[in-house]
């Protein structure tokens, strides 16, 4: 005996019931998830651009303002509603390195042993972003760790040189 047409349309509400909170979990997985890889990798593009302003320009390391609007100028999507940007910036000691190197002397017809002399100073800006998910599944999973809100940080490395009398000045 066939299912009569009525019960074979009550069988479709059932599936659509039953499949739509599963739709509505990967639909809202893949928004946050996808948010929080963008602002990860949007941090690490700022966290180059505070580096290279740093390096570029040393008097910089200590306007935060500055810092900030060189991450905002390369990541405009970090100062967005809702989201708090973080900025830090180190600066390390005068480091010397000798560099050996050989010139060729046509007089001599050899190489020549040189050594040349650097300075530089270690720079590392670190950029930290942290919000809270847009939709309910991000909270409710988050919860699980504590808050419900998530954080993405990148490090950015670089020098400044200090070779020449007033470099990086």
């Amino acid at each position: 005996m066939r299912p009569s047409r009525r019960a074979e349309r009550g069988g479709s509400a059932v599936v659509a019931v039953v499949a739509m909170p599963i739709l509505l979990t990967f639909l809202f997985a893949a928004i946050d998830l996808g948010r929080v890889v963008f602002l990860g990798s949007e941090a690490g593009t700022a966290a180059h651009a505070v580096c290279r302003r740093v390096t570029t320009r040393p008097a910089s390391a200590s306007s935060p303002d500055e810092l900030r609007e060189a991450a905002v100028e390369a990541a405009p999507s970090l100062a967005g509603e809702g989201l708090d940007l973080s900025l830090d910036v180190g600066v390390g000691d005068v480091e010397e390195c000798a560099l050996a190197y050989r010139l060729y002397d046509d007089e001599a017809g050899s190489f020549l042993p040189r050594t040349v002399r650097t300075r530089t100073r270690p720079v590392e800006a670190t950029v930290a972003v942290s919000g809270r998910y847009l939709t309910p599944l991000g909270a409710l999973l988050s919860r699980g760790a504590g808050e419900a809100a998530f954080r993405c940080s990148a490090q950015a490395r670089g020098s400044i040189d200090e070779t020449a009398e007033g470099a990086g000045a």
